[in-house]
């Protein structure tokens, strides 16, 4: 039988996000794992948004970099007090490009299982869509759960 000791959950507050982690939750119940619950904040390409934006010493590239951190901290708070207690979670913030920061998570806590949602809330709210999902599909070591 396949068991599953730790199990990387990206979030981003998105349905599809909600929908993985209560699947990854199951998952964990049965095999008693961790579970890793990962944001990731796409900074370069927010920032890539307001290109026709002056950018006087940085100041609204900073301002929406530490916005960003505050609201996948946040979101990171809301889903770990969703988690029961009795389930090991720990939670991760990144700043990069989703998919190689998830990989790069997965591979840091030597995860078994990587299970996320389809699509996310799009470029300026979480990152987490289709083109993530292939990617982290397609380029991880590990099993990947697509949750719809």
């Amino acid at each position: 039988m396949v068991t599953y000791k730790t199990i990387v959950v990206p979030t981003d507050g998105s349905e599809n996000a909600k929908r993985a982690l209560e699947h990854a939750l199951a998952v964990a119940d049965r095999n008693q794992a961790e579970l890793i619950v990962v944001h990731v904040a796409n900074i370069v390409s927010a920032i890539s948004n307001f290109d026709q934006t002056p950018i006087s010493g940085g100041y609204v590239s900073e301002q929406i970099a530490e916005d960003m951190e505050e609201t996948g901290k946040e979101i990171l708070n809301d889903v770990v007090q969703e988690i029961p207690t009795g389930v090991k979670v720990k939670s991760v913030f990144e700043v990069g490009s989703p998919g190689p920061a998830l990989l790069a998570v997965a591979k840091k806590y030597d995860a078994d299982l990587i299970v996320m949602g389809s699509r996310g809330l799009g470029p300026l709210k979480g990152l987490f869509m289709g083109s993530v999902s292939s990617y982290v599909t397609s380029h991880s070591t590990c099993p990947v759960l697509i949750i719809k």
